[in-house]
């Protein structure tokens, strides 16, 4: 079970409206959600003349399971973000957070280790892009493409390429990821000006893709704990921050995500980077780039998803009745097999 608890600084006199706010637009909601109030107060139990109180309300969840659906269902309805928005019109002050009952039973919490002795710098320039194919691209079309992306990794200047199949593209990825690791931002200036470039895959990539986006990775932090993995599971997240967020929230942002690894051992390889241009493309419309390497599908779905860490710490940032949202809810979530590791390979690739 997890207790969920909403703590709301307001006016007294604004306590009517937030309880009828309440009452009439998010509890039904929530209910669906599989939120149940357990109870509400406020404190201090008086007025206090220029002081405004604390409304706190005390939810349920069944488990960890039950805070994604809640979570996911969030997302899709414009309901759930109105009430906030409202609640923040004429409240002062928010603040979700997630308590684990506890009983007195005196069980140790799970806490960091230490990463240091894994960090590393990436080489070279690396290119990731999500690509989304036309409905109407058949097996010979998804062939032909396949055979021009998988080619560059012959090209002049070209470390590595890896095109990877998503196993799910409901969370805003494309059907394959495509990421190429150069030289140099030169040496991929040249390879996208090569013949091979030119007269053969942006043919291909004109007729086949809705979108095609490459990204170009600023290194902010990475790591490498099986820098031999051969094979396993590539995760690719790119996220937005919303306007007017400030420099120290992105930079504590930065730092939180980068501690992932410290608290999660499945995740064996990673890279956090500054969404950047790459060679000849447009600015993207991301901010950040957030890379993983798993052994197996399990590594991302049970031990990164169900960490307290992520669920009941990070994902305040992205959530919008957490109080402390800084991400746009519109992500890309994307995850397919590795035939061998890219992120634990970067720090030690030699120009072939």
């Amino acid at each position: 079970m997890i207790i969920v608890q909403d703590r709301i600084a307001v006016a007294a006199a604004d306590l009517p409206r937030l309880r009828a706010l309440l009452e009439r637009q998010y509890l039904p909601d929530a209910r669906a959600r599989g939120l149940f109030l357990l109870d509400s107060g406020v404190s201090p139990p008086l007025t206090l003349a220029g002081e405004p109180c604390t409304f706190w309300l005390r939810w349920q969840l069944d488990d960890v399971g039950a805070f994604w659906t809640a979570r996911g269902m969030a997302v899709g309805n414009p309901l759930v973000s109105a009430f906030w928005h409202e609640v923040d019109r004429f409240c002062a002050e928010r603040h979700r957070e997630f308590l684990r009952p506890d009983g007195f039973d005196r069980q140790p919490l799970p806490g960091p280790t230490t990463v240091t002795s894994f960090l590393g710098e990436p080489q070279g320039w690396r290119e990731t892009a999500q690509l989304h194919l036309r409905p109407n691209a058949d097996h010979t079309d998804r062939d032909a493409l396949v055979a021009a992306l998988s080619a560059v990794g012959g090209l002049p200047g070209v470390r590595r390429a890896h095109l990877g199949e998503n196993i799910d593209v409901r969370f805003g990825a494309g059907d394959y990821t495509w990421d190429v690791c150069y030289e140099s931002a030169g040496a991929a200036e040249a390879a996208k000006a090569s013949d091979q470039w030119q007269g053969t895959l942006m043919p291909l990539l004109n007729r086949l893709l809705v979108a095609f986006e490459p990204v170009a990775l600023e290194n902010v932090g990475a790591g490498s704990r099986r820098p031999d993995l051969r094979a396993g599971i590539k995760r690719t997240a790119l996220f937005r921050v919303l306007p007017g967020v400030a420099g120290e929230q992105r930079a504590r942002f930065e730092h939180d995500l980068l501690a992932m690894p410290d608290y999660i051992p499945e995740i064996l390889n990673w890279r956090l980077s500054r969404a950047s241009v790459a060679t000849g493309a447009a600015r993207p419309d991301w901010s950040y780039v957030w890379e993983q390497e798993y052994a197996d599908i399990a590594g991302l779905n049970v031990a990164y998803m169900f960490h307290p860490y992520h669920w009941a710490y990070l994902d305040g940032c992205f959530d919008p009745e957490s109080g402390r949202q800084i991400i746009d809810g519109r992500m890309c979530h994307a995850y397919c097999p590795m035939s061998s590791g890219i992120l634990g390979a970067e720090g030690s690739l030699a120009p072939q």
